[in-house]
């Protein structure tokens, strides 16, 4: 089960990599869109529902990953997408400079330090409060999102990018809650379950917005940045995530170049 979590982790990564440059592909084929319509409009092109479809193999992956691996090492993983994706953007004709070929290799690197400094185990249970509380949450990329809606342009992108990734963090934490519990058919009405759903739902809609309006390279690490830090953070506390003994300091220097990796690839959106 430990070996499937490893494969299913760097399996989601390669998903969400590719996925994200075909979603860019079809959201750029429509017009602006403003509203629920508009979302309609770029759900209808092939690329993007390829794409879509990959985001989907990877989130199984990805929950797969999670039963046995910490949110810090899984999350820092699919930021490693953003790697991907810039790869990917190259191949289609985008230009890659020595400073964003150092930032994939310092990513790599902390990827590389992250995976062997991480304490694979099953999540701490999630009491019931907390879950309702995860559900609760929910309006916060609702919020978020809401005024990404009203600006225009890069801001727009920025802010909806956030949104997607906020609501994207809801999911992780669901996800890794899933570990913990057991689950039968009456799941239906179990708060963890609506969390993914709705939250996921959320994310897809935001991030394909966010896609329109600016560079894929910048959209996905501004969202997946997020996806990274928030629930890493919260997994030391909710699920009592850690390090082997004594590596402390060598995860966090992972975790460092791992995000500074991510946010130094901005720069190719440029």
């Amino acid at each position: 089960m430990l070996a499937l979590s490893w494969v299913a982790a760097f399996v989601a990564c390669l998903g969400y990599g590719v996925g994200s440059v075909l979603q860019s592909v079809g959201a750029r084929q429509t017009e602006e869109a403003t509203g629920l319509g508009g979302v309609a409009r770029i759900l209808r092109q092939l690329p993007y529902l390829v794409g879509l479809g990959l985001d989907g193999l990877a989130f199984l992956a990805n929950a797969v990953a999670l039963q046995r691996l910490p949110l810090f090492l899984v999350q820092s993983v699919l930021v490693g997408s953003v790697g991907v994706t810039a790869l990917v953007a190259a191949l289609r004709g985008q230009r890659l400079g020595r400073r964003d070929w150092g930032s994939l290799v310092v990513l790599v690197a902390g990827l590389v330090l992250l995976c062997v400094t991480a304490d694979p185990r099953p999540a701490a249970p999630l009491a019931l409060a907390g879950q309702r509380v995860l559900l609760a949450a929910t309006v916060v990329p609702v919020a978020v999102g809401l005024v990404g809606l009203r600006l225009r342009a890069r801001p727009a992108a920025v802010v909806l990018a956030a949104a997607a990734g906020l609501a994207w963090t809801g999911v992780a934490l669901a996800s890794r809650a899933f570990s913990a519990e057991h689950l039968t058919w009456s799941a239906v009405a179990h708060p963890l379950v609506w969390t993914v759903v709705v939250q996921g739902v959320l994310g897809t809609v935001f991030f394909a917005l966010a896609l329109q309006r600016g560079d894929v390279t910048r959209v996905t690490a501004v969202t997946f940045v997020l996806e990274l830090l928030v629930p890493s953070l919260l997994g030391l506390v909710l699920f009592g995530d850690g390090v082997l003994p004594g590596l402390g300091p060598l995860a966090g220097l992972g975790f460092v170049l791992a995000v500074g990796g991510t946010v130094s690839l901005v720069r190719f959106a440029e």
